[in-house]
């Protein structure tokens, strides 16, 4: 029988993002009508939107994006995460999986995206 090679998920993420255990806690959802993206955590709900064309801009690694109503976006120095740090109560620095964006904005308005926070 082959050996099966697994990686437990959070070790996953240190090695993807050089930090420590990352817990989901929401979701990127594309808003097809505004053409945003919009920032859910589970329990408080939406705390921020995106405009699609700047998470584009994220993706190509512009620098100096900002979400409404208040905070920023950009990509991780390892380029395999997009951090998001919003202000305020319900706010925090999250992390979202580069290609899941990716994946979300190419395959419009199909697909979502996983939120996570550094535990």
């Amino acid at each position: 029988m082959n050996p099966v090679f697994r990686i437990h998920l959070p070790h996953l993420f240190w090695f993807l993002f050089g930090c420590s255990v990352l817990w989901k806690v929401g979701r990127l959802k594309p808003d097809p009508v505004n053409d945003t993206i919009r920032v859910i955590i589970d329990g408080p709900g939406e705390i921020a939107r995106i405009v699609r064309s700047d998470a584009w801009a994220v993706i190509n690694r512009e620098e100096g994006i900002e979400v409404s109503p208040g905070g920023t976006v950009e990509l991780s120095t390892s380029g395999h995460g997009v951090v998001f740090d919003i202000p305020g109560k319900e706010g925090g620095r999250f992390v979202a999986v580069a290609m899941q964006v990716w994946n979300m904005l190419e395959y419009w308005p199909k697909k979502k995206a996983a939120l996570f926070e550094e535990g």
